[in-house]
């Protein structure tokens, strides 16, 4: 498709968002909800846009409205510019301590909310990426929205822990405010009155009330990932146990000897996350052919081959 954006003409493929196409052709907008891996949600409206199509000039979140033919998007009119500020004042009386929104503060020139707004000392900007990743990612749907109007937040199921977190900690991650609290334990410990049980290293999250006991890499000892995760990604692909006891700097993917390799498929036909196939080029030319962004290192395929062209 073609566009004009800030007048200059641009192309954009099939589906993509202005946002999107924005991006694609080096031409910033402004946004704190935004996340390649999350679906577009719109929350924040600092990636407003004035978009002019059949005849008629609207202002909308570049992030979830469609690039279409012949459409001129401008990025910086004085009514998109005014309304930003509104934005970032609004966000400056929820959250004047947070980095993000006082360098958005200094680059649209906005000194201060206004006094009448009064000021809160919130760290969460309600952008919902947590929520999102926790939902659409993870798929662990441990925490959602709270509430509503003002009162609306972030929280586990009745401010209690949240049972179904596995502390993955992709909530902190993509927190543009770093707000969520992810800490790593080297080590651990009980106290009663009967003394202290050490209980090794563990992960906590302390927004969602969890902590949770970190896997040791069987090969090089350091603790690398929760048992909890691990354990739903277990659940989830088909890998022998094994794989689950290294760390991803520990695991050693697969090479295939194409010398040695007879094209018999035993390797293909057990591979449990088909990460490899036969690269046939007609007659008793084929051999094994691994895809490392499939592969998960589990080694299944060296057990079966018989040559042993896997290593």
């Amino acid at each position: 498709m073609k566009l004009k954006i800030n007048g200059k003409n641009i192309k954009a493929k099939e589906g993509m968002s202005v946002l999107e196409a924005a991006r694609a052709n080096g031409i910033d907008i402004p946004t704190l909800c935004s996340n390649d891996a999350l679906k577009p949600y719109g929350a924040c409206r600092m990636c407003i846009v004035e978009i002019e199509q059949g005849g008629r000039t609207t202002v909308e979140a570049a992030c979830t409205f469609p690039a279409a033919e012949g459409m001129s998007v401008k990025t910086d009119s004085p009514r998109v510019v005014a309304g930003r500020k509104l934005v970032i004042e609004l966000l400056l009386a929820r959250c004047p301590n947070v980095k993000a929104v006082q360098d958005l503060a200094r680059e649209y020139g906005v000194a201060d909310s206004s006094a009448d707004w009064g000021k809160d000392n919130e760290y969460c900007v309600l952008c919902g990426l947590c929520v999102r990743a926790c939902n659409e990612v993870v798929g662990a749907c441990a925490i959602q929205f709270a509430g509503r109007g003002a009162d609306k937040k972030v929280d586990s199921p009745f401010h209690q822990s949240a049972e179904d977190c596995v502390a993955c900690g992709s909530c902190a991650y993509v927190c543009p405010t770093g707000i969520i609290k992810k800490n790593d334990l080297a080590a651990s410990a009980t106290c009663s009155p009967e003394g202290a049980k050490q209980e090794g290293p563990k992960r906590e999250i302390l927004n969602w009330q969890v902590e949770y006991s970190l896997k040791v890499c069987t090969k090089c000892g350091n603790p690398f990932a929760p048992v909890q995760h691990l354990d739903k990604l277990s659940k989830q692909f088909n890998a022998l146990p094994q794989f689950f006891n290294l760390c991803p700097s520990c695991r050693e993917y697969i090479t295939v000897d194409r010398d040695k390799c007879l094209g018999c498929g035993s390797c293909m036909e057990n591979c449990p996350v088909g990460a490899l196939e036969l690269d046939d080029k007609g007659g008793y030319d084929k051999r094994a052919q691994v895809f490392e962004q499939n592969c998960m290192a589990c080694h299944t395929c060296q057990i079966y081959c018989p040559v042993g062209a896997i290593s």
